[in-house]
């Protein structure tokens, strides 16, 4: 997770699904010990991806607008991920470049 410096990453524990070789494997990891590391996992990542979203902060960038005051870059996945907060007089469904002025948790402000 280090080296690879996602933007964005989402994290699902492992689950036995019925008729898989995994499921049959012996030595299975306890349920406590999965959720351990989906937490140190999550909070790695949370940790890369402000940095990441804090690198952006006076850089332009690409965006459509969603909605009034909602667009998204490339690196945002509709409904999945942040948004990018953007002037309320643009357009749904314009392409605009606006320079970032802010990083709010998983979003970015633009103007």
């Amino acid at each position: 997770m280090s080296a690879a410096q996602l933007d964005w990453c989402g994290f699902f524990e492992y689950s036995a699904e019925e008729s898989t070789h995994a499921a049959t494997l012996a030595d299975q990891v306890p349920e406590e010990l999965r959720s351990d590391r989906i937490a140190e996992l999550r909070e790695l990542q949370d940790g890369i991806t402000a940095a990441r979203r804090d690198s952006l902060i006076g850089t332009q960038i690409e965006v459509l607008v969603d909605a009034i005051g909602e667009a998204r870059s490339f690196r945002e996945a509709p409904e999945i991920d942040g948004i990018v907060q953007v002037p309320e007089h643009l357009v749904p469904g314009s392409f605009v470049t606006l320079t970032v002025t802010n990083a709010l948790g998983p979003d970015l402000v633009a103007s």
